[in-house]
């Protein structure tokens, strides 16, 4: 019996992206601990939010909550723009990323991942009023994650995403 409505949905919802990304993460070469592939960071992540999910569910199943572990407002707002921005990345890294898709957008246009994570962050951004103080920490600290997810997606993982637009497709 469900004891924490709340913490059960997060369970599942941790533990349905950790092995999400596990079967993503298992396209790409993941060689081992002294010599990282492409696929290595990705699929100890999937893993580590897989088995939080699990214990997240065992607590939920186990413990009980005050209140009964309802869950108060859904937040489809900003749940809808999370993976708006993430469906923006995602085609913004091009079709070679996700081969599954097959070739139907190999002639799209590839905006590529600056453009990809600009758009990201700012599908992210909290869309309500923000103290005038606090709007250009907000925006840095944004920027600055952005710029880093970059870094680390190009330098040490070494995937052979696009940073610029390229036009026409293939150049």
């Amino acid at each position: 019996m469900i004891k924490n409505l709340q913490d059960f949905l997060a369970g599942l919802v941790f533990l349905g992206m950790g092995i999400a990304a596990v079967w993503v993460a298992s396209g790409h070469p993941v060689g081992a601990a002294r010599d990282m592939g492409p696929g290595y960071v990705p699929l100890m992540l999937g893993l580590l939010l897989a088995l939080l999910g699990a214990l997240i569910l065992f607590k939920a199943l186990t413990f009980e909550a005050l209140g009964q572990g309802r869950v108060a407002r859904w937040g489809v707002g900003p749940m809808a723009r999370v993976l708006a921005g993430l469906l923006w990345l995602a085609f913004c890294c091009g079709p070679a990323q996700w081969p599954w898709v097959g070739t139907w957008l190999s002639d799209w246009p590839v905006p590529g991942l600056v453009a990809g994570v600009a758009g990201l962050v700012l599908a992210v951004m909290r869309a309500g009023p923000v103290r005038p103080e606090g709007r250009g920490r907000e925006w840095g600290w944004s920027l600055g994650l952005a710029a880093l997810a970059c870094a680390i997606w190009i330098g040490p993982l070494g995937l052979s995403v696009p940073l610029w637009p390229a036009w026409p497709p293939g150049h």
